[in-house]
């Protein structure tokens, strides 16, 4: 293999997960780059690893004056608007005019990045507006953009997107082997919120605080400390308006079942976009069902307090809605269902292996299910959830479909060291890097040329 290079960018504890598998890609010649969002402690945690500094960009200092030659090269490499990442980013969405700045600064400051330093593929989350920007940065200076995700079935693996979205994902035609189905498949969720306030909690908050008045917190990603006081006091309360004790079980009658999506969260805001308002797609999809048929809305097990109470009351109003505790068994939801309704969530992927139909209204790598109905306009649900109830389960191709789903991912887990610590455990670690050497050797022994190591910088 030739001297290759990536980049991984970081944020919260995700970085330090990336931190630990570029460890192991450095052992095996792999020469690693960062792009961080700001955070002083995360950078110092990369150098205190041994991580050059001179590799580690800092995008909190970049040149934030409104550039729209920028934002207009930047959207001229990208398959989303600057005005799209902004209003996908929880808190960049909050800064008004000043955000548009901030974007531009950063595709043109990583375009540059990635050209000197002859990157060839960027590791990311596609979760904030920096990701967002630093994926059309990539196209613009010829490298790689790709984000490893959970595949949720079968459980803890993982595969490689390329692009912002989760419906590329990457085949490196590893040979696959069809076996018979399980007779159970359950997707999987991350764990339950805990206790909204903890010691755990506590120790982070302190720790921000102790950052925040220090003002080495200049992290777009990073909430301050009045926000983070703010949002925690706002769950408290919505926790216990919102009437999760006195919801329904599973419904007796036929019903469609609609889980919803943690809000914020990034398969909502990013790979939802035109449908983050989760109460008009209620009312839209309620309003398409037949009579006699109602539909079941459940709130996310790990997102309890983060929706304002006012939500459940205004589903209830409708009259063939009925909102079902959040702790009632999901599976079950699922497999007793009509049809399940999901603008990108796991519901959808696991109906399939429960031979039940579904609809999703973003493109998905699994909606080439049969079972799996992607929706593209409103005015189209009526018809799309006949389809959907209507469906016949073809047991072949979901076992083809697993198989090749198997052939091209990986086990291991990749997410945040904070929520999963075994992200960053020895073995964990070894293993994943692994795969990200199987990938970095798919695209190393293409025959195109690897991409930024072939171009001169773009910017002066």
């Amino acid at each position: 293999m030739a001297s290759f290079r990536v980049a991984f960018t970081g944020s919260h504890s995700r970085s330090v997960t990336f931190a630990h598998i570029a460890r192991n890609l450095v052992k095996q010649g792999v020469e690693v780059c960062f792009i961080m969002p700001g955070a002083k402690h995360r950078i110092r945690y990369l150098t205190d690893m041994g991580f050059d500094r001179g590799r580690i960009l800092d995008i909190s200092d970049v040149d934030k004056s409104y550039d729209p030659e920028a934002l207009a090269l930047l959207e001229s490499h990208s398959s989303v608007t600057a005005s799209y990442m902004l209003m996908s980013d929880r808190l960049l969405c909050k800064k008004g005019d000043k955000a548009y700045g901030y974007l531009g600064g950063v595709f043109k400051s990583v375009s540059k990045f990635i050209s000197d330093n002859r990157i060839d593929i960027v590791f990311s989350e596609a979760t904030w507006a920096y990701e967002l920007a630093v994926c059309a940065a990539c196209s613009h200076a010829g490298a790689e953009f790709i984000v490893p995700h959970s595949i949720r079935i079968p459980n803890g693996r993982f595969g490689f997107f390329s692009g912002i979205f989760q419906d590329r994902l990457v085949r490196i035609n590893k040979p696959k082997q069809v076996l018979p189905l399980p007779a159970k498949f359950r997707a999987e969720h991350a764990p339950a919120q805990p206790e909204l306030i903890s010691k755990r909690h506590f120790i982070s908050f302190f720790r921000h605080m102790n950052r925040f008045i220090r003002r080495t917190a200049k992290d777009e990603t990073e909430q301050n400390v009045f926000g983070l006081v703010r949002e925690r006091v706002v769950r408290e309360f919505n926790l216990r308006l919102s009437g999760f004790s006195s919801m329904a079980g599973i419904p007796s009658a036929d019903y469609v079942y609609m889980p919803l999506h943690i809000a914020p969260e990034a398969s909502l805001d990013v790979l939802g976009g035109f449908r983050q308002n989760q109460l008009e797609l209620v009312r839209s999809v309620a309003r398409s069902l037949p009579h006699g048929t109602l539909l079941a809305v459940r709130e996310h097990p790990a997102g309890l307090g983060r929706r304002h109470h006012g939500f459940f009351r205004e589903t209830a109003k409708l009259p063939n809605v009925v909102n079902v505790s959040p702790y009632a068994d999901g599976s079950e939801l699922i497999s007793r269902a009509c049809a399940v309704v999901s603008v990108s969530g796991s519901a959808a992927y696991e109906a399939a292996f429960a031979g039940v139909g579904s609809i999703v209204f973003s493109d998905m790598f699994f909606d080439e299910l049969p079972t799996v109905f992607r929706c593209r306009s409103l005015e189209d649900i009526c018809e799309v959830l006949k389809q959907a109830s209507n469906v016949q389960p073809d047991k072949h191709a979901l076992a083809e479909f697993l198989a090749d789903i198997t052939a091209n991912s990986y086990e291991g887990c990749v997410d945040s060291a904070e929520i999963f610590p075994k992200a960053i455990e020895k073995e964990n670690a070894r293993m994943v890097s692994q795969a990200f050497m199987d990938i970095i050797e798919y695209y190393s022994s293409s025959e195109r040329p690897l991409y930024a190591a072939s171009m001169s910088s773009r910017w002066s």
